[in-house]
Formats: C-alpha cells, sequence, structure tokens
C-alpha cells in the first residue's frame, strides 16, 4: 500500500507540460480562448527546450536563454517584442504557480519569476477619419458594383461586410462580442444591443444603446438573417448565411481578418476592429462633454485605469497649450526688465 502511494506521488511530480495544462483547464473551467492563450506559449516553449523536457527540469537558465533567443533585440532584430515576452511569461508563470501548489512540478519555486521586461509605452493604435471615410468608400462601390452586375464583389457580401464596420465604429465592441450576437441579444423597438459576457475579455455581459446610425444597418441584418433562415439564439453576424463563396456553419475570427485585411489594402493603411475601439474610446475622451464613467461603460472596463489611459489631448491642443505659455512667459520676459529687449536690438 505504502508503495502504490508512493508511485503514485511519484508519477504526479513528474507530470509534463500537457498533463499540467489538462489538470489546469479543468479544475479552473477555462473557456476555450483562454484554454488557447495557454496552449500556445506553452507549445513555443516546449520547442525550445525540447519536446522530453518536464515542467521539474527547466532552470531558470532555460528560460533566460529563451528569451534572448526571441526577444527582439540589436543581436536579434526580428525578435518578438517585450510586451509579446511578457505574455508569454505571465501565462507559464500562471501555469508554473498551479502546478507546483498542486503538487504536479516538483519545484519550490516557478523558473518565469520575475521574468517581466519593462515594456515600451506607445500610444493607441487608432484610426484616422481618412482611413474611415475611405473604408465606407470602399464598401459602398462593392455594394453598387454587387447590385448593378448581379455577381460578387471582391468584398463579398458587401451590404454585410457594412453592417460589420459599422457597428464596430458605432459601439466599439470587441471581435469575440460581434460573434458572440445572437438575434435575442438585438432590441430595435428598445434601440438596445447585448455584448454577451462570453464574448469579453473580463466576462461581463454589456447593454449598449443603438444610435439612430447604427439602427439601419441592424434592421437591415436582421431581417436579411430571419429571411436565410437564423434563429433566436443562432449566431446573427455570420456571413456564411449571405455569402455565396463560403458554406460554413458559423463566421470564425479568421474570416472576419481575412476581410479587414482586404480593407485595409483598400484603404491603404491599417483597419482592425480593435483600432476601431481605440478610436471611439480616443475620440469619447478627447470630446468637450467627455464623461470617464460613460466611456468606462461604453468600453465595458471593470478598471477605470483602463479608460483613463484614453486621455491624451490631440496634437493641436498641446501646440495650443504650448504657445500660450509662450506667449505669456515673453511678454513677463519683457516686463521684468522695462527697455532691454529694445536696447539689446539697437546694440545687435
Amino acid at each position: 500500500m505504502v508503495r502504490r502511494w508512493s508511485r503514485r506521488m511519484q508519477r504526479m511530480h513528474n507530470c509534463d507540460f500537457q498533463q499540467v495544462l489538462q489538470e489546469m483547464f479543468a479544475e479552473r473551467w477555462l473557456s476555450p480562448k483562454t484554454q488557447s492563450s495557454y496552449t500556445g506559449p506553452v507549445s513555443l516553449f516546449r520547442r525550445y527546450v525540447g519536446q522530453h523536457v518536464l515542467p521539474s527540469e527547466v532552470s531558470r537558465r532555460d528560460v533566460l536563454n529563451w528569451r534572448l533567443a526571441i526577444v527582439k533585440s540589436s543581436s536579434n532584430p526580428s525578435g518578438i517584442a517585450e510586451s509579446s515576452w511578457n505574455n508569454y511569461a505571465r501565462h507559464l508563470k500562471s501555469l508554473y504557480r498551479f502546478g507546483i501548489s498542486h503538487d504536479l512540478i516538483q519545484l519550490q519555486t516557478s523558473p518565469f519569476e520575475n521574468m517581466f521586461l519593462r515594456e515600451k509605452k506607445r500610444g493607441r493604435k487608432t484610426l484616422r477619419d481618412m482611413d474611415i471615410v475611405f473604408a465606407r468608400e470602399a464598401l459602398e462601390l462593392c455594394r453598387r458594383y454587387e447590385v448593378v452586375k448581379g455577381e460578387p464583389a471582391p468584398m463579398h457580401p458587401a451590404w454585410f461586410w457594412q453592417v460589420v464596420v459599422e457597428t464596430f465604429y458605432h459601439t466599439g465592441i470587441r471581435l469575440n462580442q460581434l460573434l458572440s450576437i445572437t438575434p435575442s441579444d438585438i432590441h430595435l423597438k428598445r434601440r438596445r444591443l447585448i455584448a454577451s459576457a462570453e464574448g469579453a475579455k473580463n466576462n461581463y455581459e454589456a447593454v449598449l444603446p443603438i444610435t439612430d446610425a447604427l439602427s439601419p444597418y441592424l434592421v437591415t441584418l436582421m431581417t436579411s438573417a430571419q429571411a436565410a433562415g437564423c434563429k433566436r439564439y443562432d449566431q446573427l453576424f455570420n456571413v456564411n448565411l449571405f455569402s455565396v463563396r463560403t458554406r460554413r456553419e458559423t463566421m470564425d475570427v479568421w474570416q472576419v481578418e481575412r476581410f479587414f485585411n482586404q480593407l485595409s489594402r483598400y484603404c491603404g493603411s491599417r483597419v482592425t476592429p480593435h483600432r476601431f475601439r481605440h478610436s471611439l474610446a480616443t475620440d469619447l475622451m478627447r470630446s468637450k462633454g467627455r464623461d470617464l464613467y460613460l466611456t468606462q461603460q461604453v468600453c465595458g472596463h471593470t478598471d477605470i485605469r483602463s479608460t483613463i489611459e484614453y486621455i491624451r489631448p490631440d496634437l493641436d491642443t498641446l501646440r495650443d497649450y504650448l504657445e500660450q505659455r509662450h506667449s505669456h512667459k515673453e511678454q513677463s520676459l519683457k516686463d521684468a526688465v522695462p527697455g532691454w529687449n529694445n536696447q539689446y536690438l539697437s546694440s545687435s
């Protein structure tokens, strides 16, 4: 009996990465998207240290060498950014902590402790006004082409992608939230839209207003989806219901990203769902009647600090602010020594 228990404990202390992952997924009941955020970094790390290496055999030096091999530097210009490394290290650190605390990894501390790098703080990537104008023009041209010619345009069906773009523009919801919307989440009479918790980053459901400008697009989508046989709890934003090119059951992230890659080529600059989100938050926080709490509700931020990051004045505001300081300072310098400026000019 003692030997059997000893062998079991030995096996528990020598779990491989996949076993630790499965134990953590089962206990924490993680969503498929969250699971993939762990499996990706683990797969990359195992590819570096070797598929046969167990978590308990990984040393701190192994992690340091991996970081040196993949992070962008003067000796590795094609490496990943510090933010990407921190994402890898964060997930692997969490995995190790779970494994150690549950006696699945025979270590005292995680080799990923204190392995984060200082990230370069860059501004949020937003869309220019011309990007939005070009996107709308390109989609409208495709829509007219399909009406006149009766055949698919390069971005097909154009009317559907118009609805997608306008929904991102007016609501700022995340891509996964858009993919989770069903007809039951749209209330046209009450003019509200429910962004479900399933697609939210923080697992919180958000109720958003439907603006006057967005309403006609959603009416068109709801009417077309009903005619195509979309049920109350089916995926609403599903290009496969209306496209003659695709026959999948549901629309996935890949299909949306493929469309936005096409749209970006027509616009001449990068257009993504998340840039619509950043643009909306930035515009709201730059407006004269900006309200921090209301912007937080629109964006669905649980932490107000996430909303505060969007409080950034534009260059014109900063320029006016500096010009104001300059004019006041120059006047005070002239007033400090009356007649000095004129004497200086005459002597030179």
